[in-house]
């Protein structure tokens, strides 16, 4: 297959192109700064614009497929400004995306889109899996809902579409894992809030493995994209430190301090959803990891 990739420069896209080239499947893939763009065996960028709306065409040339992972990090100051990029950006990309495909010709049949399990209403309770309607109101649900109805158009166009709610992915070096293990690391790890708030997670590898597959099967609808044993926060905390080998000694610091210097930027770290996906194994995705004691220890084997 000829794939275009849009997020192919941040860390999930891409180590999917690595594993899209490494699988003899080739690759366009879409940049908004020209130093980016290589043109090698199978992996050819291409320049776009998704704020003014513009996007070389040449980059659906053959293409049969999308990922669609573009949109500006939530891991900034929620300022106004920010704001109004985390949530422009991901629109902008799908609709440049979406008017490309109405208005040109193009073989494009499938396309996959990036959402996340924030769309879910926090609760230390609920259980949410795909069926769930429960969402919330807050900044990153409105966000993820937005997103999502504007990526759920390109089933107008005739072109299968899923969209994959991620969880909180794992990575050593990026993400909510790369922030917490630097205070760990100091012996300074604290719960957050009272401590009990859910973490669905799944391993940065997993989340490789689980987009290839729904990208090769062509399955459409829903997916949460996270492993089948979510830990509350607590937990989590503990084998963080533990495999850190360093002490969890501090008090919980309260949830009103850690509003007071966050803001809704708080929502990251207080907001608990117990997510579990029914599709995925459904489709006989299989995981690598499902354990988080052991994902951890996979994680970080190189400090052993």
């Amino acid at each position: 297959m000829k794939i275009l990739v849009t997020g192919a420069t941040g860390f999930i896209g891409t180590a999917l192109c690595s594993h899209l080239l490494k699988n003899n499947h080739s690759v366009h893939y879409l940049v908004t700064d020209a130093t980016d763009i290589k043109d090698k065996k199978n992996y050819k960028g291409f320049l776009w614009n998704p704020e003014k709306n513009e996007i070389d065409l040449n980059s659906l040339a053959e293409v049969d497929a999308i990922v669609n992972l573009a949109g500006h990090t939530i891991n900034c100051k929620w300022t106004d400004e920010n704001k109004k990029q985390i949530h422009n950006s991901r629109i902008n990309c799908s609709n440049t995306l979406f008017n490309a495909l109405q208005d040109n010709e193009h073989q494009v049949k499938f396309i996959v889109n990036a959402s996340a399990i924030g769309i879910y209403q926090s609760s230390e309770t609920a259980v949410y899996t795909e069926n769930s309607t429960g969402f919330g109101d807050d900044f990153l649900a409105t966000v993820c809902k937005d997103w999502e109805a504007a990526n759920l158009r390109f089933e107008g166009l005739g072109i299968k579409t899923a969209i994959t709610r991620f969880g909180l992915i794992l990575s050593k070096d990026n993400g909510v894992l790369h922030e917490l293990a630097k205070v760990v690391s100091k012996g300074l790890g604290a719960n957050l809030g009272n401590g009990k708030q859910w973490m669905s997670w799944i391993h940065f590898n997993d989340v490789i493995q689980m987009i290839y597959q729904i990208l090769n099967q062509q399955q459409n609808g829903i997916f949460n994209v996270v492993a089948p044993n979510p830990v509350r926060q607590n937990e989590f905390l503990k084998l963080l430190a533990s495999q850190l080998n360093k002490p969890l000694w501090l008090p919980n610091i309260p949830s009103i301090f850690i509003k007071i210097g966050l803001g809704e930027r708080s929502a990251l770290v207080l907001s608990s959803q117990h997510v579990q996906s029914v599709k995925l194994p459904e489709i006989g995705c299989k995981f690598m990891f499902t354990n988080l004691e052991s994902t951890l220890k996979d994680l970080y084997k190189s400090n052993e």
